[in-house]
C-alpha cells in the first residue's frame, strides 16, 4: 500500500519549522518565543530580516509595545537574534534579523544586513571600551576585524558588553594584587576568551548591574593612581579595600 503524498492546505508563504524552532522554544519564555514565531513567519527567507515599527508589532501580536521591547532584548540577549535596531521614534520602521542558528534557510552573506547596521555595532564597541578607565584601546585594523567578526557571529551587543564589563573587572583585581606589573588594556583581543566563556550562558541582567557597582570604587583607584602614571608610590593604591578586592573576584572567577 502506498502512502499517500501530503499536500498543503495553503503552500503560501509556508516556512520551515524545524530542530530551529524546537531550540528556540527550549530557551525563550512564552512570549518571547511567540514573537520569534512572528518574526520568522515574516522575515524575508533570503535575509531572515524582518523590516517593520515597533508600534505594527506590538498591534500585530496584540501586545504593549514594553511586551515587544523586552521579548527582543529577551531573544538577543539568548543570540536567538543577530539585530535588533530601532530609533527613537516607535512608528519609525527598524529591523530584526534572525540569527543563522535559529534560521532554517541559506541565507549568502551579501545579502545580510547592511554594512551601516555593521558600523553601528563597532561603534558601539568602542563607546563600551571608552567607557572602562583601565583600557586604552588605538582600535587598530586588527580589533575592527575582530569586531566584525563577532557581527557576523551574531554575538550581542549586550554579551560583548557584559564581557567588557567581566574583562576589566579582573584586570582591577589582578592589578590591586600586583599594580607594579599591569598596564591598560590596549587590545579588543583581550575580550575575546571571555565572550567565548559567558557566551553560552544564560545569567540573570541583575548580576551585570551589580558588577557595574561593585568595580566603581576600583575604578576610581585606577584613576587615581594612573594621574601619575605609576610614578606615584603603588603600593598607596592597595592600602584600602582588601575586603572589596576579595569580593570581586570572589564575583568575577
Amino acid at each position: 500500500m502506498n502512502t499517500p503524498s501530503l499536500k498543503l492546505k495553503n503552500p503560501k508563504n509556508w516556512f520551515a519549522a524545524g530542530l530551529e524552532i524546537q531550540q528556540a522554544m527550549e530557551i525563550l519564555s512564552d512570549g518571547a518565543f511567540k514573537t520569534f514565531l512572528y518574526i520568522c513567519l515574516n522575515a524575508r527567507r533570503d535575509t531572515g530580516i524582518l523590516r517593520i515599527t515597533q508600534t505594527d508589532l506590538a498591534r500585530n501580536l496584540k501586545k504593549t509595545q514594553g511586551t515587544i521591547r523586552k521579548n527582543l532584548r529577551e531573544m538577543e540577549s539568548a543570540s536567538v537574534l543577530c539585530q535588533n535596531k530601532f530609533g527613537n521614534s516607535p512608528v519609525e520602521p527598524g529591523t530584526i534579523q534572525v540569527a543563522p542558528g535559529y534560521w532554517p534557510y541559506e541565507t549568502a552573506e551579501s545579502d545580510l544586513v547592511p554594512d551601516t547596521v555593521a558600523d553601528d555595532y563597532v561603534a558601539e564597541i568602542r563607546k563600551a571600551l571608552a567607557q572602562r578607565a583601565c583600557v586604552r584601546p588605538s582600535f587598530s585594523t586588527a580589533d575592527e576585524v575582530l569586531a566584525r567578526q563577532w557581527f557576523s557571529r551574531c554575538v550581542p551587543l549586550d554579551r560583548v558588553r557584559q564581557a567588557i564589563l567581566l574583562g576589566c573587572g579582573r584586570k582591577y583585581v589582578s592589578w590591586r594584587n600586583n599594580p607594579a606589573v599591569h598596564g591598560y588594556i590596549s587590545s579588543l583581543r583581550y575580550f575575546d576568551s571571555v565572550i567565548s566563556e559567558i557566551e553560552p550562558q544564560q545569567i540573570h541582567p541583575d548580576y551585570w548591574g551589580y558588577i557595574a557597582y561593585r568595580i566603581q570604587r576600583h575604578e576610581q583607584l585606577w584613576i587615581e593612581s594612573h594621574k601619575m602614571d605609576f610614578l606615584h608610590d603603588p603600593q598607596a593604591a592597595t592600602s584600602n579595600g582588601s575586603q572589596d578586592d576579595n569580593e570581586l573576584e570572589r564575583e568575577t572567577t
